[in-house]
């Protein structure tokens, strides 16, 4: 699924979704005997706890007229500019990607409730964190596409960072700068709603909230 939606929509979409987020089935599974088994049998050293893996590969070129539509690139140059000359305004991305790094951060200045989306893009480019951009969005998205054709999303990468806490309902990608069919900027996310994952775009020319995060990463690999 993919739409266009402004920043403020992009808020509502987790709007109540915690009471939905676990199944009774779920809740209820610490009961199920085959459960309490398993945790006996760690707490006897007999069985281990395996760690879940968060790393990625990020193989594959994001291409922005295949992903979104006709008329969709790289933004080119400054943001001052046109977006037609230049080097693509993207960051570099590792080539493997270890999701248990990642960090959300707003680039509000103490004080600050909002602010403008090239300001943000602006200090998510000076950030001593590294910001991960269309490359690592597309990783992500095709691993929770292929665990969600199995039959198995609560494996996605996407899915174990957000159970654990790691990241919410939102994140943006400001490592790379898209520039749409009529000339505007904009940057993609991605967002939990309704059971899901789904791909959005939204405009740089917006205010941006704490609730808008940019996904980066602590330390690269």
């Amino acid at each position: 699924m993919s739409n266009r939606y402004s920043v403020g929509q992009m808020n509502q979409l987790g709007d109540g979704l915690e009471a939905a987020d676990y199944s009774i089935d779920e809740v209820t599974k610490l009961r199920d005997p085959a459960t309490l088994a398993q945790i006996k049998l760690i707490l006897m050293g007999i069985a281990v706890i395996v760690r879940s893996s968060f790393k990625l590969v990020l193989d594959k070129a994001f291409n922005p007229s295949e992903f979104i539509g006709q008329g969709w690139a790289f933004w080119k140059g400054s943001v001052n500019g046109n977006g037609l000359e230049g080097d693509d305004a993207c960051v570099q991305e590792p080539d493997i990607v270890d999701f248990e790094h990642i960090v959300l951060e707003t680039h509000l200045k103490k004080g600050e409730s909002a602010i403008h989306g090239e300001e943000k893009m602006k200090r998510a480019r000076v950030s001593k964190n590294h910001q991960l951009g269309s490359k690592a969005l597309l990783a992500l998205w095709n691993d929770y596409q292929t665990k969600k054709a199995e039959g198995k999303s609560g494996d996605s990468i996407l899915e174990m960072l957000r159970k654990s806490g790691k990241i919410g309902t939102v994140i943006y990608f400001f490592g790379s700068v898209l520039r749409d069919p009529n000339g505007d900027l904009s940057v993609l996310s991605l967002a939990f709603s309704n059971g899901e994952w789904s791909w959005y775009y939204s405009w740089l020319d917006d205010d941006w909230i704490a609730a808008n995060p940019s996904a980066s990463l602590a330390s690269v690999n």
